[in-house]
């Protein structure tokens, strides 16, 4: 029962977040110099790069030039944003990543009541109510990322993990400008993967009568291809919901938002 309380109250704050899109927005997306430090923004907002919710930093990493993944060197959590700090010691592009585990929920009727568990399809069954009917378990995961390189750009922070949904940068971040196309290819688990939805939304949202918002999504192998119209801070919102046959999950949703910016052509 206590397991069924948690998860429902867990509900009702993930209800709250979803509404709001979690993004990351560092100070600076290209840097000349070494040793520079970099401020980075962390909120989940209706209104694109208008702070509204400050989110934990706790697991917001950045992953160096040669792969070596530190924790932020100091952070903050505010009431509407939160903010970290960290100081860029080497050339090349890093990845600011701000991601938890793969939770997994199993969702069930019981006395005509819909409630939920915490506990994949192998853990559920210890679980579950003996009266437990149409059970259905998710793997939810969210992430959201952006890229700051200074001086030459490199590729070795833009490896996939191969876990759940991720963005192959075939147009690297650093080479982004407005009226160019970009090309882009989703993953999910390390495969192609078709029809994921996106919106796309630039900076300066507040002061626009139109929000000009972009609707998109991949290609049956997973390509996305755009052409950002003016340059600016972006950020990229994806979301992808399949039926799974994997032994821990009937069901995977993922979300994923990436923050860059298209300089000037």
């Amino acid at each position: 029962m206590k397991n069924i309380i948690a998860a429902t109250l867990l509900a009702l704050c993930s209800s709250a977040a979803t509404a709001h899109t979690l993004w990351v927005l560092p100070s600076h997306f290209v840097l000349s110099s070494e040793d520079s430090w970099i401020s980075v923004d962390l909120s989940a907002a209706n209104m694109t790069f208008v702070a509204d919710r400050g989110v934990s930093p706790n697991n917001l990493t950045i992953v160096f030039p040669d792969g070596e993944r530190h924790a932020f060197a100091q952070s903050y959590q505010g009431k509407r944003k939160s903010q970290a700090d960290h100081q860029l010691t080497m050339d090349g592009t890093y990845r600011i990543e701000l991601a938890g585990p793969a939770r997994y929920f199993t969702f069930f009727q019981q006395d005509g009541q819909r409630r939920r568990i915490a506990a994949n399809k192998q853990e559920r069954s210890a679980q579950l109510p003996a009266n437990a009917s149409e059970v259905l378990t998710t793997r939810s995961r969210s992430r959201a990322l952006s890229f700051v390189s200074v001086n030459a750009p490199n590729q070795t922070a833009l490896a996939l993990s191969k876990e759940g949904l991720e963005l192959k940068l075939l147009t690297h971040p650093a080479d982004v400008v407005a009226t160019e196309p970009v090309r882009w290819q989703f993953m999910l688990d390390g495969k192609p993967v078709a029809d994921v939805q996106v919106e796309l939304s630039r900076e300066g949202e507040l002061y626009r009568d139109d929000a000009g918002r972009e609707l998109l999504s991949s290609d049956a192998q997973g390509y996305l291809t755009f052409t950002p119209q003016e340059a600016g801070r972006y950020v990229l919102e994806a979301s992808v919901q399949l039926d799974s046959t994997d032994a821990l999950t009937d069901r995977v949703r993922e979300s994923l938002t990436l923050t860059f910016e298209a300089a000037l052509p």
